[in-house]
């Protein structure tokens, strides 16, 4: 089985992405994910569990990301009330 140079070269790419930053966002997640799947060997696919784990990965990730951004929000919002009674946070 041969792989195009285009394949490798979009799999390098997302690679070097996400290498560089501490954190996925939810598209560079899903990206790693469908490259994953684009370049699996036909004759050895990977197992429906395996899959369904990943996906479940996938599903779980999206949430921790949303608690993040609500516990982010929560957090300027009780500094910005403690600054106003002027309590030292």
């Amino acid at each position: 089985m041969s792989v195009s140079a285009l394949s490798s070269t979009s799999t390098a790419s997302t690679a070097s992405t996400t290498s560089s930053n501490s954190t996925l966002d939810n598209t560079q997640f899903l990206n790693l994910l469908v490259e994953q799947l684009k370049d699996q060997d036909p004759t050895s696919p990977t197992d429906p569990s395996t899959l369904m784990n990943q996906m479940m990965a996938y599903a779980s990730y999206g949430q921790e990301e949303l608690t993040n951004t609500k516990l982010d929000t929560l957090t300027t919002t009780v500094k910005t009330v403690a600054s106003g009674l002027g309590i030292v946070v």
